[in-house]
C-alpha cells in the first residue's frame, strides 16, 4: 500500500473519534477541571505543558476570572513575572467579588516577586507603593485567621516590623470592625511589636486583644504571650498585675483552666513575693496536672516556705511514691516530716538518705531522731555506715556502744571499733569506747592495754579511766595509786568522777580518812547527790562519829529535804532526851507530805503522843509502823503491851500482831527475850495458854525469879490443865519472895520502844500520877514491897494478879514479912508445902493461902461454898508443865535465901 493511502486510512472518520477521545483522557488526568484552577497547589508552576494549556485556556476565555487567577499565580509561581503583570492587569480593574482577597493575595505576591528582581529604582518605588496599599486592604477584607495570617506572612517580607504594626494600629482606629477581628488585629500588631524588639507595646496589645477575644480556645495564648512581653520588657510588676487580673475569678474563668498559664503567672509572682498567689496558681495547676510530681514538688517548696508545714504533708506523702534515695526531693520530704513532728516518718526518710549519700545534714537529724526516740537498730545502721566515711564525734561513739550492745552481740561491736579505730589512728573517744565494750565482755586486762595503748597517757581523764578498769579488775592498789599520781586537782571535765573513784578504792583499802576527804569533795560538786551523803553517813557511823552524823542529818534536811535525815535529827534528839527539840522535828515532818512512810517518823510520834497521855494517837502511830516495819520485834513487842493496858482488849487485833509468829519462816529473826514475854502475856490474854506456855518457859531465861511473873506463870499453867504444878510454881514464887530480903534487880534488855508504851520509862505506870487505877496499884506494891522500877512484863503480871494480891491472906502474909514476922511466914510456906504433898492439885483450906484461880475468887467471894476436889498428878500434867516448874525450882536453887526461915 502506498504512503497517501496509508495517511488516508488514518485520517478517516473513526480513526479521528478515537484520537480525540484519547486526547481528551490525556487532558482530564493531566488537567484537573475548571473549580480546581482556583489552587495553584494543584498544578506544577515548572511543567511547561501546564503552562501552556493555561494559556489556551485563557486565550479562549479571557473574561474567565477563576481561570485568569490561576494563571497569574502559576506563572507566580514559576517566576514569569512579566506575563504574570500583564496577565493580571484585567482582574485588577475587576469590580469586587468573591475573589477580590485572591486576587489582591496573588497581586501581592506578584509585586514582591518583582521587588525582589531588583528593578529600577523607579519601578521600585511604584512596587513598594502599591504594596503598601495591597497589604491594608487584605487585612481588612481577610476573615480566616489562615487568610489574615498569609498576608501578615507576607507584608512581612516587605516592610518593617514597627511599620506592619503601625498599620494594623491604625486600622483600629480608622475601621469600625468586630470585637473578634479586632482582637485578630491586636494580635498580629503584638507579634510586629514583638519583632520590633518593642515588648512593652506588644503586652498592651495582647492584653487588649485578650479582652476583646471571643473564642475560649485562644484566650490562654494570649495570656501567655501578654505575661512573656511584659517579662521580656522586664516589667515584672505589670505582668504580676496582669497576671492577677486574668486569673481573677470574676475576669475570665476559663483562663484558669490552662495548666501553662498558671505556671507562668506563677513564675511571675513567686520571685517577686506574692507568695500566696503562687501559691494558689501552682494548687490549681497541679490539680489540673495531677501526675506532674515535679509540679508537686514545687507546691510543697513553696509551702514550706511559707510556713504551711502542715499543708504539705498530704502532697509528701504522694511523692513518696516516687521517691529518688539521696534526691534533692528525699531531703525536702525528709524536713517536711521531721518539722511536722512526725519523728517515725522522719526518721525512716533520713536514715535512708544517710545510709545511701554522705551528707552531714541527713547523718546529724537521723542520728537525733534515733537517739531520742531510742531506736537502736537505726542507730546501728546508721553510725555503721558512717564509720568509713568519716571519724565518729564522742557522742556518737557512746550511742553507738550503747546501741549495738543492745541489738547485737558484744563482740561485733568490739571488731566494729577496732576496724573504725585502725582506720582513723586510734580516736581517744573509739579507744574508750572499745576498752569499756571489752569490760563489759570481762576482759579488764584487754581493756587495761587498750588504755596503755592510747596517744597521750598523761591526760588526766585517760589516767582515771585507766584506775576505774584496774579497780574492775580487782587491783584497788593499783587503781589508788595511780589516782594519787595527779598532779594537781583534777581538772572540772572529771573531778566529780575523780573524787568517787577515790573515795570507792580507798573505802575498799580500808583507807576510810582518804574516803572521807574524797566524798566530800565530790559532795561539793554534787551538792544534791544523796547516795554521796548516804557513803558519809555510813563512814560516820562506822567510826562512831556521832557529831558529824548529825552534821550530815542537817545537811541532807536543810538542803535536800530527805525525809531520811529529818529522821537521824530525831534519832539525836531523842538519844539526849531533848524532847523540846524532838517535838519541834515532829511537828515540821507533820507539814511533809512523804513522812507517812517513814517509820522512824511513827516511831517518836507514838513515844511522844504516849508521854503527853494521848492514848490513841500513840496506838495510830504503833499501827502506821507496824505497817512499815511489817511484824518487826521491837514493834510487835510494843503494839502487844499497848493492846494489853486497855481495859477492854482489842482481841482481833491482838490475833493479828501476835499471827506471824505461830509458825515462824526461816527469814523471820529469832523471838528475843523481851518479844517472848510480850508473846506470852498475848497468847495468855487471848485464852491461848497451850500457845503461851512455852512462850512462858522461854522468859524465865531472862526473868528466873520475878514474883508477879511467875504467878501470872503459874495462872496460865493452870488453865493450859497443869493445876499441880502451877501450885507448886506459886509455893516457888512465895518462897523466893519470902527468902529474898531484898527485891531481884531489874530485868535488863536493851533500850526499846516498848519502854516509853506502859514500860521503865512510862511516867505514868511508875508514879501513877492523878489516876485511880493506877492509885490502886501503886498501893499494893507499896504494901508488897515492889516499889522498884515496872517494867512492861511487871505492869502486866501486876494487874493480873491484883486480885490475889488484895486478898486478906495474902495482904497477911505481905504483913509478915514487911513486919519480919519469921514464924508466921515460915508456917505459912509450910502449911502450903504439907499440903501439896497430899493434895497438889486439891482446894486450899481456910488456914493457908488461896492458891488456884478458883480458891482466889471463892476466897473474895461470901458463902463461897466448898471447892471441888481435884486429883492431878505432878508427874501426869504436860511436859511443857513439868519443864517450867523444874527451871522454876532450878532458879531457887541458885539464889540463896539470906536468912533460913524458921523451924516450926
Amino acid at each position: 500500500m502506498s504512503a497517501e493511502i496509508r495517511r488516508e486510512s488514518l485520517l478517516n472518520a473513526p480513526a479521528l473519534m478515537f484520537l480525540s477521545a484519547v486526547l481528551l483522557i490525556v487532558f482530564w488526568i493531566l488537567f484537573p477541571r475548571q473549580p480546581a484552577f482556583r489552587d495553584p497547589a494543584n498544578l506544577s508552576a515548572n511543567d511547561a505543558l501546564s503552562v501552556a494549556y493555561l494559556r489556551v485556556l485563557v486565550q479562549s476565555d479571557p473574561h474567565n476570572a477563576p481561570l485568569r487567577l490561576s494563571f497569574v499565580q502559576v506563572l507566580t509561581e514559576a517566576g514569569m513575572t512579566d506575563e504574570a503583570a500583564q496577565a493580571i492587569d484585567p482582574l485588577k480593574r475587576a469590580p469586587e467579588s468573591g475573589l477580590t482577597y485572591e486576587i489582591r493575595l496573588a497581586e501581592l505576591k506578584l509585586s514582591l516577586q518583582q521587588l525582589y528582581r531588583r528593578p529600577a529604582e523607579d519601578v521600585e518605588t511604584a512596587l513598594r507603593a502599591r504594596i503598601a496599599e495591597l497589604v491594608p486592604s487584605l487585612l481588612r477584607i481577610a476573615d480566616k485567621d489562615s487568610e489574615l495570617s498569609q498576608v501578615v506572612t507576607l507584608a512581612e517580607q516587605f516592610g518593617d516590623p514597627s511599620v506592619l504594626a503601625e498599620t494594623f494600629e491604625q486600622l483600629l482606629v480608622l475601621r469600625d470592625e468586630t470585637d473578634e477581628k479586632k482582637s485578630r488585629w491586636l494580635a498580629f500588631a503584638a507579634k510586629q511589636r514583638m519583632a520590633a524588639a518593642q515588648p512593652r507595646l506588644a503586652a498592651r496589645h495582647w492584653c487588649e486583644a485578650l479582652v476583646l477575644e471571643q473564642t475560649a480556645k485562644k484566650k490562654p495564648e494570649m495570656a501567655k504571650s501578654c505575661l512573656r512581653a511584659y517579662l521580656q520588657a522586664g516589667i515584672d510588676q505589670e505582668a504580676l498585675k496582669a497576671a492577677v487580673q486574668m486569673l481573677s475569678n470574676a475576669a475570665s474563668p476559663g483562663l484558669k483552666g490552662d495548666a501553662g498559664l498558671l505556671l507562668l503567672a506563677a513564675n511571675i509572682a513567686e520571685p517577686m513575693g506574692d507568695s500566696e498567689h503562687a501559691l494558689a496558681w501552682l494548687e490549681e495547676a497541679s490539680r489540673l496536672l495531677p501526675k506532674d510530681r515535679s509540679l508537686a514538688e514545687r507546691v510543697v517548696r513553696l509551702q514550706v516556705s511559707m510556713g504551711l508545714l502542715g499543708e504539705s504533708l498530704s502532697r509528701a506523702a504522694s511523692l513518696r511514691t516516687s521517691l529518688v534515695v539521696g534526691s534533692e526531693r528525699h531531703r525536702l520530704l525528709a524536713r517536711i516530716y521531721d518539722w511536722n513532728a512526725q519523728p517515725d516518718e522522719a526518721l525512716d526518710l533520713w536514715l535512708s538518705f544517710a545510709l545511701h549519700v554522705a551528707d552531714e545534714e541527713a547523718e546529724s537529724r537521723a542520728f537525733a531522731l534515733a537517739l531520742a526516740k531510742p531506736d537502736y537498730e537505726a542507730l546501728v545502721q546508721l553510725l555503721e555506715a558512717v564509720m568509713p566515711r568519716r571519724k565518729l564525734t564522742a557522742a556518737e561513739v557512746d550511742a553507738y556502744v550503747k546501741a549495738g550492745l543492745s541489738t547485737a552481740e558484744p563482740s561485733r561491736v568490739e571488731q566494729q571499733l577496732r576496724q573504725h579505730a585502725e582506720r582513723f589512728d586510734d580516736p581517744p573517744a573509739i579507744m574508750k569506747a572499745l576498752a569499756d565494750v571489752l569490760v563489759l565482755q570481762g576482759k579488764p586486762l584487754e581493756a587495761i592495754t587498750v588504755y596503755e595503748e592510747m596517744p597521750d597517757t598523761q591526760n588526766g581523764q585517760q589516767r582515771l579511766a585507766l584506775a576505774r578498769l584496774y579497780e574492775e579488775a580487782g587491783n584497788a592498789q593499783k587503781s589508788f595509786e595511780l589516782l594519787l599520781r595527779e598532779p594537781g586537782p583534777p581538772g572540772a571535765a572529771y573531778a566529780e568522777d575523780y573524787w568517787l573513784l577515790l573515795a570507792k578504792v580507798s573505802m575498799q583499802l580500808g583507807k576510810d580518812d582518804q574516803a572521807v576527804k574524797a566524798y566530800e569533795k565530790a559532795l561539793v560538786l554534787r551538792p544534791k547527790d544523796v547516795e554521796i551523803l548516804e557513803h558519809l553517813q555510813r563512814l560516820a557511823a562506822r567510826h562512831q562519829d556521832d557529831k558529824k552524823s548529825e552534821r550530815l542529818a542537817h545537811y541532807g534536811w536543810d538542803k535536800l529535804k530527805r525525809i531520811e535525815d529529818l529522821q537521824r535529827l530525831m534519832h539525836f534528839s531523842w538519844s539526849r532526851k531533848n524532847w523540846e527539840e524532838l517535838d519541834h522535828l515532829l511537828s515540821v515532818a507533820e507539814a511533809q507530805p512523804a513522812i507517812a512512810q517513814a517509820p522512824d517518823y511513827w516511831y517518836f510520834r507514838s513515844i511522844r503522843k504516849m508521854a503527853r497521855g494521848d492514848r490513841e494517837a500513840a496506838r495510830q502511830a504503833l499501827r502506821e509502823l507496824l505497817r512499815l516495819r511489817g511484824p518487826e520485834p521491837e514493834v510487835t513487842e510494843a503494839m502487844i503491851w499497848m493492846l494489853l493496858s486497855d481495859k477492854k482488849v482489842d482481841s482481833a487485833l491482838l490475833d493479828t500482831v501476835v499471827k506471824p509468829y505461830h509458825n515462824p519462816s526461816g527469814t523471820q529473826p529469832a523471838v528475843s527475850p523481851p518479844l517472848a514475854e510480850a508473846l506470852a502475856a498475848a497468847e495468855h490474854a487471848l485464852g491461848r495458854s497451850l500457845q503461851a506456855a512455852p512462850r512462858y518457859l522461854q522468859s524465865l531465861e531472862a526473868r528466873p525469879r520475878d514474883f508477879l511473873w511467875t504467878l501470872t506463870l503459874a495462872d496460865n499453867m493452870e488453865w493450859a490443865g497443869c493445876p499441880a504444878n502451877a501450885n507448886h510454881a506459886r509455893l516457888s514464887a512465895l518462897q523466893m519472895f519470902a527468902f529474898q530480903r531484898f527485891p531481884p534487880g531489874e530485868v535488863k534488855f536493851p533500850p526499846r520502844l516498848a519502854e516509853y508504851l506502859f514500860g521503865s520509862k512510862d511516867a505514868v505506870v511508875q508514879h501513877g500520877a492523878d489516876r485511880d487505877d493506877f492509885k490502886k496499884l501503886q498501893s499494893i506494891r507499896e504494901r508488897w514491897g515492889l516499889t522498884g522500877t515496872l517494867d512492861n512484863a511487871d505492869y502486866f503480871a501486876l494487874r493480873r494478879q491484883r486480885e490475889r494480891l488484895e486478898t486478906p491472906r495474902w495482904e497477911a502474909f505481905a504483913d509478915a514479912i514487911r513486919k519480919k514476922d519469921d514464924p508466921a511466914v515460915s508456917a505459912q510456906l509450910a502449911a502450903i508445902s504439907s499440903h501439896l504433898e497430899r493434895q497438889p492439885a486439891g482446894p486450899s483450906h481456910k488456914d493457908m493461902l488461896p492458891l488456884s484461880i478458883d480458891d482466889v475468887d471463892r476466897a473474895n467471894r461470901w458463902l463461897a461454898g466448898e471447892a471441888a476436889p481435884n486429883k492431878s498428878d505432878l508427874n501426869k500434867e504436860l511436859d511443857v508443865c513439868r519443864q517450867t516448874l523444874t527451871k522454876i525450882r532450878e532458879s531457887q536453887v541458885t539464889s540463896k535465901p539470906d536468912k533460913e526461915p524458921a523451924k516450926l
